[in-house]
C-alpha cells in the first residue's frame, strides 16, 4: 500500500445518500439503518456500486478505524440491496461477515421490508452451510420478524444447537421455550455432525440426553420420535464421540422391553457395520431379549454371523458367550445355532478361534449328523493345531487335509511392478497448461511434475507468446480465493512450489528480485536435511534466468522412468543434441541430470559418451567411465535420551558420498554427510517426505531415506504419517541398496494408525521381498526396538502383518517376526505381545518353519493358560515339527 487509502463520494449524489456514505466511510455503523431508511429504492440502487467499490479497498485497509469501516459497509450494503439474493450475497461475504457479530443492527437496517422479504433472505442465508452455523442468530432473528417456518437446512440446525448451552440455565430449561423445539431436534438425527455435544455434561447440567427425554415426559416431545431416530442414528455410524452421544440419549430414555423388542430388526442390522460401541449396546438389548424368550432364532443366527465376522475381539466373545446361554436354554435350536457360531472358526484371532472350536465340542451331542458334517467342513478354516484338536473331535467326519500338509517353504510373491517410461511433454500449450493446472492443486507423482516442468521449457522456447495465453487462465483461477474457504490456490499458499515459480517466470511475472530471492531460500537456509527442498528451488531459479537469456530447447534431467532415472544413453543423446545446436547447458539441470543417471550402463552409451566434445560432455563420459556415483556408507544409532527426545528414536548417519566436494550447493549438502544425533535439525521441520525428494537421487535411496526419517517418525508418533505414507511405495521402487534408513521408514509405516495408511507399507514391504531386497530380519528387530522405545504400537503392527498374510505370505511375515521375538522377550512384555505370537505361530505352522528360538522354549515351558504360553507352545510345536515325507 503506497498511500493512504480514499473513500471518495461521487459526484451527483443527493444529500441523502451523501450522508449515508459519510458515516460509512468514518465508521459510524450506529447511523447507518436510520439513514438507509430515509433513501429511496432508485438511491439505494445508486449507493449499491459505490459501497461495492469501498469494499473491495478495505480488503487491503489495515488503518485504524477499518473495522469500523466495514461494519457500517455491512449494514450499508443490506441495506441498499433491493433483492434478497443481493442482500443474502452481501451479508454471507467473508470479508464483511465478522465485522459485528450482534445481529440487532442488521434487522434495523431492513426495518422498512416486509415479511416475506425478510422469510425469503432468512432461508438463502440458511442454504449456505457455514453462513448458515455461524450466523443463526441473524437467520433466528430474521425468522422471527418475517413470522416464517425456520429453514431446517444442516447449517441452521447445526447453529441452532450450537446456541442452545448458555451459562445459568440448563439445557433443558432452554429447549422448552425454544420456538423451533419442534422442528429442530427430528433434524439432529439426520444432518451429519448434529448431536455432537450430547456426550457431555457439567454438575449443574445433565445435558442434552436428560433433557430431551425430560421433555418426551412432559409431552413436549415424541417419546417413539426420539427412540426411532435415535436407533437410525447408532445405525449409520459415526465418530466416537457422536455415538457415545446417541447412546447416552438412549440410556435416559430408558427404554422397556416392549420398547426394544419392537426394534429387533433394527439391533440386529446394527451388528455388521455400526460402530463397537453400539454393537456392544445391541447385544446387552439382543442377549436381554433372548433370556425373556423374545428373540426369534432367524433373528440370533444373523446378528451373531455378523458379529463373528467382526475384528473386535470383546464383540466375538459376547456373541459366542450368547450363542452359549441360548443353547444351554434350549437344545432344540442347537441346530440352527452351532453353525452360526463357526463363522469364527476363520477368525483372524486364534483365542476366538479356540472358543468357538470348544463351544461347538460342548454342544455338539445335541446336534445332528449333517450339522456335524457341516461343522466338520468349517473347521477346515481353523489354525493348524485347533484343526489337530478337531479332527480327534469329528473322527472320519472331519477331512483332515492334515496339519502337516503345510505350505512349501518360500512365499510366492506377487510379481515386480515395472517402472513406466516418462511420456514426451505434451504437444500443444493447452494440454500442458490443462495438465500444469492439476498439478499445481495438488498431487501428481514426480515423473508428471518433471514432465510438465520439461513442457514449460519446450514450449517456452518455441513460442512463450502462446504458452503465456494457454497459462493465462490457469493462473488467474490460482489467483482466486479458493471457494469456501476465503484461501488461496494451493500453489500460492504452499510455500516456495517450485513449478508454480517457473510458471510466474514463464509468465513474465517473476523479476530477477524474485529469482533472487529464490536462489537466497535455496542457498542461505542450509539444514543438514534441507538440501531436498532446495535442489528443486535452485533449478527453478535457474530454469526462470534463462527464459530470457539463452532459453533452453528442453531440459537434462528430465527421468527416462516413472521413478525418476535417466538411462544413461538418453543423457548422451541429449547432450549431443545440446552440443550440435551450441547450447549451455543449465548448471544446475546438468548436476541434477548426472545424480539421476541409471546404475546399469551400457557400454555403447559409454562409448558415446566419449565423443563428446563440451565440458559437460567430457563430465557425462567421465561419470560413465568411472562407473557412476558411489553409495556412501550409512550406519544407525539411537538418540540419546535427552529433553529434545524424551522417547528416543533410531535414526541413520550418511557419510559424504566420495566426489561430493565437486559439486556446488546445494547438491554439495544433499551428498554430504547427514548426522541427524550430533549435528540434528536447527529449523524444527525435520526434512521433506515425498516422492519427489526420492526422485533426486533414485538410485540411492538411503540417502534420502536417511533425511526423511526424523520427520516421517515424528509424525508417525503422532498419527500422522498417513500424510506421506505414499513416500513408501516410491521408496520400494527406488533403486539402490535397501538399508538401515529404508527399513525403519517401512516399521513406522507397517505402525501407521490407520488401515488405509498400513497399506502403503503392505504394499511396499512386498515389493521389496519381490526384488529381493527385503532384509526381514533387520525390519524384525527395527520393530522390536522401535516398540521397546515406545515409538511403535505392536496391535498396528500385527493389522499390518495380517495384510500381508492375507496374500499368503507366511514364510516372510515369519522372518520377520522370529527375529524380533526374542527382543520382545528379553525384558518386560510389551503390550500386544500375545497378537504378535498368535500371529507368528500361525505363520510357522503355515509355512513349515524350522529353527529354535531359546525365548519361545523358555516361554513355553512356563505353566498356565495365559495366551502368551499358549501361542508360545503353538510356535515350539510347529517348528519341532517333522517335514512332511522325512
Amino acid at each position: 500500500m503506497s498511500g493512504p487509502l480514499t473513500y471518495d463520494i461521487p459526484h451527483g449524489a443527493t444529500e441523502g445518500m451523501r450522508e449515508l456514505l459519510h458515516v460509512v466511510r468514518v465508521g459510524r455503523a450506529e447511523a447507518v439503518p436510520e439513514l438507509v431508511g430515509t433513501l429511496t429504492a432508485a438511491e439505494r440502487r445508486t449507493c449499491l456500486p459505490v459501497l461495492k467499490s469501498w469494499r473491495a479497498t478495505t480488503r487491503n485497509n489495515r488503518d485504524d478505524g477499518h473495522w469500523a469501516i466495514r461494519a457500517a459497509l455491512l449494514l450499508a450494503g443490506a441495506g441498499c440491496c433491493t433483492g434478497t439474493a443481493a442482500a443474502a450475497q452481501w451479508l454471507a461475504s467473508g470479508d464483511l461477515r465478522w465485522a459485528s457479530r450482534d445481529p440487532s443492527p442488521v434487522l434495523e437496517a431492513l426495518g422498512d421490508r416486509d415479511p416475506e422479504w425478510l422469510g425469503q433472505l432468512a432461508h438463502r442465508l440458511a442454504e449456505r452451510r457455514t453462513v448458515a452455523e455461524e450466523e443463526y442468530p441473524l437467520i433466528a432473528q430474521l425468522v422471527h420478524a418475517a413470522g416464517c417456518e425456520p429453514p431446517t437446512t444442516d447449517g441452521f440446525v447445526l447453529g441452532w444447537e450450537r446456541s442452545i448451552p448458555v451459562r445459568g440455565m440448563t439445557v433443558k430449561d432452554r429447549l422448552r421455550d425454544d420456538p423451533f423445539l419442534a422442528v429442530m431436534v427430528p433434524r439432529l438425527f439426520e444432518v451429519p455432525e448434529a448431536g455432537s455435544d450430547f456426550q457431555y455434561s457439567r454438575a449443574d447440567d445433565p445435558g442434552w440426553p436428560e433433557a430431551l427425554a425430560g421433555l418426551a415426559e412432559e409431552g413436549r416431545l415424541s417419546r417413539e420420535m426420539l427412540i426411532d431416530g435415535c436407533l437410525s442414528r447408532l445405525l449409520r455410524g459415526g465418530r466416537l464421540g457422536l455415538v457415545k452421544g446417541f447412546l447416552a440419549l438412549l440410556t435416559a430414555l430408558d427404554l422397556t422391553e416392549d420398547e426394544r423388542a419392537a426394534h429387533t430388526l433394527t439391533w440386529v442390522r446394527m451388528v455388521p457395520d455400526a460402530h463397537a460401541l453400539a454393537v456392544a449396546r445391541a447385544q446387552e438389548v439382543l442377549a436381554g431379549l433372548d433370556e425373556a424368550g423374545c428373540l426369534e432364532s432367524e433373528h440370533l443366527v444373523e446378528a451373531s454371523r455378523a458379529a463373528l465376522f467382526r475384528p473386535e475381539k470383546k464383540i466375538v466373545r459376547a456373541q459366542l458367550t450368547m450363542l452359549d446361554k441360548a443353547m444351554k436354554r434350549g437344545g432344540a435350536r442347537t441346530d440352527e445355532l452351532l453353525p452360526a457360531a463357526a463363522v469364527a472358526f476363520s477368525h483372524a484371532e486364534h483365542s476366538l478361534q479356540e472358543q468357538a472350536l470348544a463351544l461347538v465340542v460342548r454342544h455338539r451331542e445335541h446336534a445332528t449328523g449333517a450339522v456335524l458334517a457341516g461343522l466338520a467342513a468349517s473347521a477346515e478354516q481353523l489354525s493348524p493345531d485347533l484343526r489337530k484338536r478337531a479332527a480327534e473331535v469329528f473322527g472320519h467326519a472331519f477331512a483332515d487335509e492334515g496339519a502337516g500338509a503345510l505350505a512349501v517353504e518360500g512365499d510366492a510373491l506377487p510379481p515386480v511392478p515395472s517402472a513406466e517410461r516418462l511420456d514426451p511433454a505434451p504437444l500443444t500449450s493447452a494440454e500442458l497448461a490443462e495438465e500444469v493446472g492439476v498439478l499445481l492443486r495438488g498431487g501428481g507423482t514426480p515423473a508428471q511434475w518433471e514432465r510438465a516442468l520439461n513442457g514449460l521449457v519446450v514450449h517456452a522456447h518455441a513460442d512463450l507468446a502462446g504458452l503465456r495465453a494457454a497459462l493465462e487462465p490457469v493462473v488467474a483461477q490460482l489467483r482466486q480465493p479458493a471457494s469456501g474457504d476465503g484461501g488461496y490456490g494451493a500453489a500460492v499458499v504452499g510455500g516456495w512450489n517450485w513449478l508454480y515459480c517457473v510458471v510466474m517466470s514463464v509468465m513474465g511475472t517473476a523479476s530477477e528480485k524474485d529469482l533472487t530471492f529464490i536462489r537466497y531460500r535455496a542457498l542461505d537456509h542450509q539444514c543438514p536435511h534441507s538440501a531436498i527442498r532446495s535442489v528443486p528451488l535452485i533449478r527453478a531459479a535457474e530454469i526462470g534466468a534463462r527464459l530470457s537469456d539463452s532459453p533452453l530447447p528442453f531440459l537434462l534431467a528430465t527421468p527416462t522412468w516413472s521413478t525418476g532415472t535417466i538411462e544413461a544413453s538418453e543423457l548422451v543423446a541429449r547432450l549431443a543434441a545440446y552440443e550440435r545446436s551450441g547450447t549451455e547447458p543449465g548448471h544446475a539441470d546438468l548436476d541434477q541430470a548426472l545424480l539421476r543417471l541409471d546404475r546399469e550402463v551400457p557400454p555403447e552409451a559409454v562409448a558415446a559418451a566419449a565423443k563428446l566434445t563440451s565440458p559437460a560432455g567430457r563430465r557425462l563420459a567421465a561419470r560413465l567411465a568411472s562407473g557412476g556415483l558411489p553409495d556412501p556408507a550409512v550406519s544407525r544409532d539411537t538418540e540419546p535420551l535427552s529433553r529434545r527426545a524424551p522417547r528416543p528414536g533410531v535414526l541413520v548417519r550418511t557419510e559424504a558420498v566420495p566426489g561430493h566436494e565437486d559439486y556446488p550447493e546445494p547438491f554439495r549438502s544433499l551428498l554430504g554427510v547427514h548426522d541427524p544425533i550430533g549435528s540434528p535439525c536447527k529449523c524444527g521441520s525435520g526434512g521433506e517426505c515425498s516422492p519427489q525428494a526420492l526422485a533426486l537421487l533414485p538410485q540411492h535411496r538411503e540417502i534420502i531415506a536417511g533425511r526423511m526419517l526424523v520427520s516421517f517418525a515424528n509424525l508417525a508418533e503422532f498419527d500422522n504419517v498417513g500424510e506421506v505414507a505414499p513416500v513408501l511405495l516410491a521408496l520400494a521402487e527406488s533403486g539402490g541398496p535397501a538399508g538401515p534408513a529404508t527399513h525403519l521408514l517401512l516399521a513406522y509405516g507397517l505402525g501407521a494408525r490407520r488401515v488405509e495408511e498400513q497399506l502403503f507399507a503392505v504394499d511396499a514391504m512386498l515389493i521389496l521381498a519381490a526384488r529381493g531386497q527385503l532384509d526381514a530380519a533387520r525390519l524384525g528387530r527395527d520393530i522390536a526396538e522401535l516398540a521397546g522405545l515406545r515409538r511403535l504400537k505392536l496391535q498396528r503392527i500385527v493389522v499390518a502383518l495380517r495384510g500381508v498374510v492375507r496374500t499368503n505370505v507366511y514364510a516372510t511375515v515369519w522372518a520377520v517376526l522370529s527375529a524380533a521375538l526374542p527382543l520382545l522377550l528379553a525384558g518386560e512384555a510389551p503390550h500386544g505381545l500375545p497378537a504378535v505370537l498368535t500371529i507368528a505361530a500361525e505363520c510357522a505352522e503355515r509355512c513349515g518353519a524350522r529353527g529354535t528360538i531359546p525365548e519361545i522354549n523358555e516361554l513355553a515351558a512356563r505353566s498356565g493358560p495365559s495366551q502368551l504360553v499358549k501361542q508360545a507352545r503353538r510356535i515350539k510345536s510347529a517348528t519341532e515339527m517333522p517335514v512332511k515325507g522325512q
